[in-house]
């Protein structure tokens, strides 16, 4: 009578069995986990090299930036009903991404056609809101995000005409 390898009678020998496909199973999860994560680093080097060949091909002020891609918060400082409302049409029929629409939350009083207030990473979207809404004062404040908040003044008249935008 012949004694089957495959017999689990062996504890010794099932022990060694479970340890080896174990190791096995850790392995091949270490094995696709850096996979995994590598997959990862090579997406972002890819997305970080192709903003960066954009921006140096452009001039410094705001080329390679297109107005789908600027958020844009409008608000009026004004008594004027609805001037907010009016100018953010405006803006979203030109391709910005128009999120808040109100009275300025700050409440400052505004001399002048406005300001556009922006945070130390959207001085170019900025720049750019600014070509559409013609001589408005630019004002940076403390915030992180690239959202640009377009604060309407008393002697704001109307956006520049897009005929008339300077590419840049």
């Amino acid at each position: 009578m012949s004694q089957d390898p495959y017999d689990d009678l062996d504890p010794a020998r099932s022990r060694r069995r479970r340890s080896i496909i174990t190791f096995a199973i850790v392995l091949l999860m270490l094995f696709f986990a850096a996979w995994y994560a590598l997959s990862y680093i090579r997406a972002d080097g890819a997305q970080t090299g192709r903003t960066g060949s954009s921006t140096t091909q452009s001039s410094p002020s705001t080329c390679g930036i297109s107005p789908k891609q600027v958020e844009v918060n409008v608000y009026n400082a004004t008594d004027r009903d609805g001037l907010a409302g009016r100018v953010a049409t405006q803006l979203t029929a030109r391709g910005f991404a128009v999120k808040t629409v109100a009275n300025d939350p700050k409440k400052v009083k505004i001399d002048g056609a406005g300001v556009l207030r922006y945070g130390s990473g959207g001085r170019n979207e900025a720049k750019l809101v600014g070509l559409h809404t013609g001589k408005l004062e630019m004002l940076q404040d403390a915030r992180k995000r690239t959202t640009v908040d377009v604060v309407l003044g008393p002697t704001f008249k109307k956006l520049v005409p897009e005929a008339d935008v300077q590419p840049c």
